[in-house]
């Protein structure tokens, strides 16, 4: 593993996994944040433009598809610059007609599955030794 995989890996895992437990210790968080953010078009854009920027950074820096930390710190930088991208490109009223009114409906999936990301990264990053 490349010494920039493996700090890449600390930061994103550490990040999404403290994200996740913030997530389930603020119960109904996102109920009320997401929709915030298209309401207000200029923190949905000031938002894709600090996301478009991190993505597009880890995608400059480290397009690396070697070894499973590298593939999945690679495809999180693509996914962040298309949602950055999307957050610019798409205005706030067709955010909302896409998403809809309940989005997010399950937020529990999602914060799992951050935590179980962030989980794997931290191991990689900080005990895998390969």
């Amino acid at each position: 593993m490349s010494p920039l995989t493996r700090y890449l890996s600390r930061l994103i895992g550490v990040f999404l996994l403290v994200t996740a437990v913030s997530e389930w210790t603020q119960a109904g968080f996102w109920t009320v944040v997401f929709p915030a953010l298209f309401d207000q078009p200029a923190l949905s854009w000031v938002t894709g433009m600090l996301i478009f920027a991190a993505g597009l950074a880890i995608v400059l820096g480290h397009n690396d598809w070697s070894n499973n930390p590298a593939q999945l710190v690679s495809l999180l930088g693509w996914l962040l610059t298309i949602e950055g991208a999307a957050l610019l490109l798409i205005p706030a009223a067709g955010w909302k007609a896409f998403l809809g009114v309940h989005f997010p409906k399950y937020p529990a999936i999602d914060t799992i599955v951050s935590a179980v990301m962030g989980a794997y990264l931290i191991y990689a990053g900080f005990v895998q030794r390969r």
